[in-house]
């Protein structure tokens, strides 16, 4: 797992985003930010993060 791979999908109301790979300072970090962010200017507010996938989370910070 080198790099986080985000899908999103819709489950009813729920926005549901299904990560693989790390969640680092940086690159993942980035990804989950920027992904979160644009969700919310849409203005979806039910959103769920789907850590199945993710191997690995940075605790830097």
């Amino acid at each position: 797992m080198a790099e986080l791979n985000i899908q999103e999908r819709q489950a009813g109301d729920v926005t549901v985003l299904d990560m693989k790979g790390k969640i680092t300072i940086g690159e993942g970090s980035v990804a989950l930010r920027t992904a979160i962010r644009r969700m919310l200017e849409e203005g979806k507010k039910k959103i769920l993060l789907n850590l199945a996938g993710v191997g690995y989370i940075d605790s830097s910070g």
